[in-house]
């Protein structure tokens, strides 16, 4: 015999040894199902009962143990190995899959051979949905407030496939009728959308916006799969794409979200900070780095260079966190489960902590629209004008705007952001362009630069109470802009198109955290369908990554917030993620209803 006892023989060995494990453990967690179902059957009474108890029994003991022949087993195989992965592997938001993808083989073959009727197709699907409402995620208070007990489900449909031809398929609209007749928060559904994309797909998204208008966000192909490839993803493999969270990637099969999570990351904050030279507005301790007296500003460049050193400060900080964690994670949290569906990890024999197809670190950004607007008003009245000094702009902030609501009043009338009014977005593009760069300046522990991701604005929330007053007119602890390029609630005065012309000046391939958030009557869809279509092809066009809606009335936020009992169901779009509208923090709520609501 050849001994082999190298490093990498003996890792690939453990490798194997503990996938055995989990791939056996996930067949007998079927066959136990399925000893189960028989034992309820024998005792059965009811012989409609006993015969799905039997039927259910035969499909556990066949998946997963074998490849699944039918769309019920395609179904129960999906869901037992999604347990798995949750149970033993993470909590994530998915698995990375396109479900509509996955199963519609199964469907059109069982259709084609009279096993079953689309009727009952969705039936089953409807019961997978509701399967996914069983799993809470228990949160701490400062990212739990939009939500404390959920985990943040998506399931992606439509969209392109490896050859550019359009996947979108009856299972598509199957998967979106089933949400909409279960009528409950997960999972909430990413629709993809292209030039190509069928005139069907775009009267079912009206049609569900006003079924469950909290539970659907739209990507766009013609920016994600080209932001994409920028990275370095193969064309084909780009055109596969997920999303995962409120708007993070995933490449099926190759490249999901199952690291170090969290990096949020407040830009107000570093605002705050570069204002008062890195002491803390709060506790008065030197808590960020020492930069230029801010009384010796001579220019808006002067602002932005001392946000970006304290930026700079704090994402290398935040990083050096993320990097010890990643090893620990490899080193004590191996996920043999999950790395057995990953594509390349069985072939090389390492778990997906330590081997991936991309190695994707997220920073998340939360406030970028707040500190545009606070910098625009800064321009603008200290340095264009020259209305203010900076001692004057200084003494407003550290005052809390205290007795000077007149002058607070000016600020607050400073341009902003989504009016298409290029005074302040062409200063949001340079500041998106420039954070995007300090944070890829960094690298994770395998040398790929750290992204940015505009998952985590969700916990605008949380972090917006421990920034004090901003430029922008808003007073201290105030809560920032949600979503990621969404206006601050009531500073958008041109209307829903001028909106996406300011978020289209950004630049969409060097950088990703175009979170977008509208909100429309929905009589305004009823009427004007035609009229909301074409503004879903014009935001196509602007080739903007990312657009959802609350498409609900003021009156009924108001009547859930009075008589919270009755509107148990009512689900909105806080940022990314969908939440039930009555177990949100009355502060969010009320930001909720305050953001503008559009018409045409």
């Amino acid at each position: 015999y050849a001994y082999e006892h190298t490093r990498d023989f003996i890792e690939r060995k453990r490798f194997y040894e503990a996938a055995l494990i989990t791939l056996n453990s996930m067949v007998g967690f079927g066959k136990r199902f399925a000893e189960k179902a028989r034992a309820e059957a024998e005792i059965e009474k009811n012989e409609s009962r006993k015969q799905e108890l039997l039927r259910i029994a035969d499909i556990c003991e066949w998946v997963p143990a074998n490849p699944p022949r039918t769309l019920h087993e395609a179904l129960q195989s999906y869901w037992f190995i999604n347990m798995g992965v949750r149970v033993l592997d993470l909590q994530s938001s998915g698995l990375g899959e396109r479900l509509d993808q996955l199963f519609y083989p199964f469907y059109k073959q069982d259709l084609e051979a009279g096993r079953i009727s689309r009727e009952e197709a969705q039936d089953l699907v409807a019961h997978l949905l509701l399967k996914m409402n069983e799993e809470p995620e228990l949160k701490p208070p400062a990212t739990g407030a939009g939500g404390a007990t959920l985990i943040t489900r998506v399931t992606t449909v439509g969209g392109i496939g490896p050859d550019g031809s359009d996947l979108t398929n009856e299972m598509t609209y199957i998967i979106m009728d089933a949400k909409n007749e279960i009528g409950l928060i997960q999972p909430a559904i990413a629709v993809r959308l292209h030039s190509n994309s069928p005139r069907q797909l775009y009267e079912k998204t009206v049609e569900s916006l006003l079924k469950e208008p909290g539970v659907y966000s739209f990507f766009n192909d013609e920016m994600m799969i080209p932001y994409l490839t920028s990275l370095g993803i193969p064309l084909k493999d780009a055109r596969n794409y997920s999303t995962d969270g409120c708007m993070r990637w995933q490449i099926p099969g190759k490249a999901i979200a199952f690291r170090a999570l969290g990096g949020r990351l407040a830009l107000p904050k570093c605002l705050d900070y570069a204002l008062h030279q890195g002491v803390d507005t709060f506790s008065g301790k030197q808590w960020g780095a020492k930069t230029q007296d801010p009384l010796t500003f001579q220019s808006i460049d002067d602002v932005i260079n001392a946000y970006l050193e304290q930026l700079k400060f704090f994402v290398g900080k935040l990083t050096t966190i993320y990097n010890i964690v990643d090893v620990l994670d490899e080193e004590y949290l191996p996920q043999p489960l999950l790395s057995s569906l990953m594509d390349d990890c069985l072939e090389a024999g390492k778990d997906c902590r330590s081997y991936k197809y991309f190695n994707n670190t997220i920073i998340q950004p939360v406030g970028q629209v707040t500190l545009v607007n606070a910098l625009v008003a800064l321009k603008k009245l200290v340095f264009d004008d020259k209305r203010f000094t900076m001692a004057e702009m200084l003494e407003l902030l550290d005052s809390n705007w205290q007795g000077r609501e007149d002058v607070r009043q000016e600020f607050i009338q400073a341009p902003k952001f989504g009016n298409d009014d290029d005074y302040a977005d062409l200063l949001a593009r340079e500041i998106y362009s420039k954070t995007t760069e300090v944070i890829r300046s960094f690298k994770n522990i395998w040398g790929t630069p750290f992204m940015e991701d505009g998952t985590g604005s969700s916990n605008y929330f949380g972090i917006s109470g421990l920034v004090g007053a901003t430029p922008d007119g808003r007073k201290a602890g105030d809560l920032f802009n949600d979503g990621t390029v969404s206006p601050v609630p009531g500073t958008d005065k041109k209307g829903p198109t001028a909106i996406l012309n300011s978020v289209a000046k950004i630049d969409h391939i060097g950088t990703f955290t175009q979170l977008l958030n509208q909100k429309f009557l929905p009589k305004y869809l009823r009427e004007n369908k035609e009229q909301f279509i074409a503004y879903l092809k014009t935001w196509l066009d602007l080739k903007i990554h990312h657009i959802q809606f609350n498409i609900i009335d003021r009156e009924t936020l108001l009547a859930a917030q009075e008589n919270p009992d009755q509107y148990s169901s009512l689900v909105v779009r806080q940022a990314g993620l969908s939440a039930y509208f009555v177990d949100l923090e009355k502060t969010i709520q009320d930001e909720i209803i305050a953001r503008t609501v559009h018409g045409f």
